[in-house]
């Protein structure tokens, strides 16, 4: 359950930390950072601070130090805090996102400070059981002071393979090195990140959120909002023996996530531009206004709400793009677009834009359900639970294998 009382941080946020001393190990990483376009003053005054992990009162944070910044947007930012033992051995790892407070979103109903959606999401989802999103490890709130406003820090598990984003970088960088020999991410792996996806839908269907804080009405359901390679982190291979050991799924980054229903005034009103256009389904373009000149407008008024097949579409998205290695979703995007002007053709394939998506790559299983995954009409695609049913049946014979004979395909990955 998400805490009750806000962790308040009175300690400045910018104080140096102690490993800055060391003259050639702040020039060394310094330089590194500014070759980032994003990397300026303020990330700097970030990446140099003390990290304010431990307990008031003990000189922990003293071992931490930041050795990677890992990216910067409108959320804010995050660097890679490494705790070493007196021998100067990696002993913890953690990720560290900074955002500022926002009086909008951070103000619950009765006018007190509330713990923002981003931490009680991953909470509440990791309570439950969910396994595949990102864990939280603390969250602490930072009073301003005269030169800062108040800012969050949250304490993320560091997870070391990456994100599907640089496992498709995996892949490329290879074949580009190795023109004659084409290589793809194995069918294998992609049906267990499917099953580890169908899973994580699951609980953002039954999740159950405090009545104080969730919207009005009943059967409450979480939209990430954004869910695409760059947010989904691999983590170590699950602890199920009876799974392979690639590494599971970690979905993260829930800074635009939303608990809703379909009785809620403000779905999908105020959240039609949240999220990385490219990988906005159908019923999110053009603010809704996508199809609306169809003779049959089978996506509804520009303000429909947005149910679970939100989620299944960038599921869907996802799983399209580790089959094709392609990062940034543009050849979905351009399917989506060009098909807007073929309403008669859709309705003759049932809303799919592939007329039965075939891959010389990948089984027919797998294409069929990536195809209905992404059919442009929401209420055609797969239902939850009708979506880990198939990714269990797909990823059957694979676990039977690796069980036989406790071998599975390799994987690209590599440790960052």
């Amino acid at each position: 359950m998400a805490p009750k009382k806000i962790p308040i941080e009175s300690r400045p946020i910018y104080e140096r930390a102690d490993w800055t001393r060391d003259r050639d190990k702040l020039d060394r990483r310094v330089r590194r950072w500014r070759l980032k376009e994003w990397y300026d003053g303020k990330a700097e005054h970030f990446a140099l601070s003390k990290p304010r992990i431990e307990p008031p009162g003990t000189r922990e944070d003293d071992f931490w130090e930041c050795t990677d910044m890992l990216g910067r947007g409108s959320f804010g930012m995050v660097g890679k805090w490494t705790k070493f033992d007196n021998r100067g051995s990696a002993i913890d790892t953690v990720a560290i996102k900074q955002a500022d407070f926002d009086r909008e979103l951070d103000i619950d109903r009765h006018g007190s400070i509330s713990i923002p959606w981003e931490a009680r999401t991953m909470l509440e989802l990791y309570e439950q059981g969910c396994d595949n999103v990102t864990r939280l490890r603390g969250l602490k709130l930072f009073e301003s002071d005269h030169s800062t406003a108040n800012k969050w820090r949250y304490y993320i598990q560091y997870y070391r393979y990456g994100t599907l984003h640089g496992l498709i970088s995996n892949y490329k960088e290879g074949n580009r090195r190795h023109p004659g020999r084409e290589e793809r991410i194995p069918e294998a792996f992609i049906w267990q990140a499917f099953h580890d996806f169908a899973k994580t839908a699951h609980h953002m269907r039954t999740v159950h959120f405090d009545e104080r804080v969730a919207p009005p009405g009943r059967d409450h359901y979480v939209l990430h909002l954004d869910l695409k390679h760059e947010n989904v982190l691999l983590g170590d291979a699950p602890a199920d023996k009876s799974f392979m050991t690639y590494p599971a799924i970690k979905v993260g980054d829930w800074g635009m996530a939303a608990c809703t229903n379909l009785q809620d005034p403000d779905n999908s009103r105020i959240w039609r531009g949240r999220g990385t256009i490219v990988w906005f389904p159908p019923e999110q373009r053009n603010f809704g206004r996508y199809g609306s000149n169809w003779r049959y407008p089978i996506l509804g008024p520009s303000n429909a709400p947005f149910g679970m097949s939100h989620v299944i579409w960038q599921i869907g998205a996802n799983i399209y793009g580790l089959m094709n290695l392609n990062q940034h979703n543009e050849e979905l995007d351009e399917q989506v677009n060009r098909h807007e002007k073929m309403e008669a053709e859709l309705r003759r394939g049932g809303y799919s834009m592939f007329e039965e998506l075939r891959s010389r790559v990948y089984s027919s299983e797998l294409a069929a359900l990536v195809e209905d995954c992404l059919r442009l009409d929401p209420q055609r695609r797969p239902g939850v639970r009708e979506l880990v049913r198939r990714t269990e049946h797909g990823l059957k014979p694979y676990l039977e294998r690796w069980m036989r004979t406790g071998q599975c395909p390799s994987l690209k990955v590599k440790i960052v």
